[in-house]
């Protein structure tokens, strides 16, 4: 099944709501071409048609997106011939970007869709837009406030949200823009401002309790212990609980009869993972819980590349894409790195952005953030397709999907 999107390199970027709470993601996509390095993000039919057919219907959103809504932009052509109009319209929601000179066309194509049950979105709305005679017919208003121009387009996200039009505002890279635009009446917000630490109220981990960094290193041994392991889960009841969930999800069908019964089914590499994502969790009350789906999604990424390129370092290839969240862009302070459990190289990648690991780090950066020709390019440097690519980044989502599903 994910063979389909493999030959599709997908970016899967969080809608936010006020509460920090993932409404959706949108997913921006490019072909994953072998002979060319791969430059902006496709908009033609074809294109969106590869993710809709072979993304969104082929994996489905609950692999895709963990069964919030799939936000994709269309291209108008595409719009306002009715290619779409077969698609099932559950969980998806159509964005435009054009057809300020084309209204009529736009106006028809809105309409349409809207009647198949299709919600729309009308993308980069501005002060003097023509589209806006057109608001009645969209869900909601995409507002960019790239490069640090939130600023800017504060009178905008308040004049459409006093005529109470639903505004999202993208490009937001800050907590403080976060702040003063949803005060100013944006109800969702996209951005990686959520992995930005605040001067007061820091995305930073709390401390782990002795038990928790002792279960960490009695995985880490090369002989890993089961029977100590179990121990080290029974001493804490919330994680036991939370394991036995994990475990159930992970094993389906399969009955689970006790934490020692879920240690074997899933095997030692598996628990590695799951674990030190649980910990995770737990290191910081504060934090969105978008941002233990973007460390799963990091940490597994990285640990199917060193898969892919034959290193042995895969455990710690995961646990440095876990713990990159915790800091812009995967860099670190030191009082931050001081309260993990990391040494070596993982702590090397993490407080100065280089060394082996952090290549693959920034390939799984260069995805999240759609910048293809970055992720291209340097996979190529290291040896990887950008099929390969693709498919790593797309099992990926779908264990970090399973990761939101076993913990709710």
């Amino acid at each position: 099944m994910h063979n389909l999107l493999g030959e599709v390199l997908v970016s899967r970027q969080p809608i936010l709501d006020r509460q920090l709470e993932v409404v959706g993601y949108e997913l921006l996509y490019h072909e994953a071409e072998t002979d060319a390095v791969a430059g902006a993000a496709t908009k033609d039919a074809r294109g969106v048609a590869r993710i809709l057919v072979d993304g969104v219907l082929a994996m489905g959103l609950e692999e895709l997106t963990g069964g919030e809504d799939a936000w994709v932009e269309v291209p108008l052509d595409l719009l306002a011939g009715g290619a779409l109009l077969d698609v099932p319209p559950k969980g998806l929601l159509l964005c435009v970007a054009e057809g300020a000179d084309r209204l009529a066309d736009l106006r028809e194509a809105l309409v349409r869709h809207r009647g198949a049950g299709f919600r729309l979105g009308i993308v980069g709305l501005t002060a003097d837009d023509p589209r806006r005679e057109l608001l009645d017919l969209a869900d909601v208003v995409k507002v960019d406030a790239r490069e640090d121009s939130w600023r800017e387009a504060l009178p905008l996200v308040r004049e459409l949200a006093m005529d109470r039009h639903r505004v999202a505002v993208t490009g937001v890279e800050d907590p403080d823009g976060f702040d003063v635009l949803t005060f100013a009446g944006a109800q969702l917000v996209q951005g990686f401002f959520f992995t930005r630490p605040r001067a007061v109220r820091g995305v930073r981990p709390l401390g782990l309790a002795p038990g928790h960094l002792a279960l960490l290193r009695a995985l880490a041994a090369e002989e890993v212990d089961l029977n100590e392991v179990e121990e080290l889960i029974r001493t804490d009841l919330t994680l036991s609980d939370r394991f036995l969930r994990l475990v159930r999800a992970a094993c389906g069908w399969r009955e689970v009869e006790s934490i020692h019964h879920g240690l074997v089914l899933l095997g030692v590499r598996a628990v590695q993972r799951w674990v030190a994502l649980l910990l995770l969790s737990a290191t910081d009350r504060e934090a969105p819980r978008e941002l233990v789906a973007v460390a799963s999604t990091r940490a597994r990424g990285c640990e199917l590349l060193e898969e892919l390129r034959g290193g042995s370092r895969r455990l710690e290839a995961f646990v440095l894409g876990m713990f990159s969240v915790l800091g812009p862009d995967g860099l670190l302070d030191r009082q931050t790195l001081d309260a993990l459990p990391v040494d070596g190289d993982v702590r090397h990648a993490l407080e100065t952005g280089e060394g082996p690991l952090r290549e693959l780090l920034e390939l799984q950066l260069a995805s999240e953030k759609a910048q293809w020709e970055r992720l291209v390019t340097e996979g190529r440097r290291l040896g990887f397709a950008p099929r390969q690519l693709a498919r790593a980044h797309a099992d990926a989502l779908t264990w970090s999907a399973s990761v939101k599903l076993a913990a709710t």
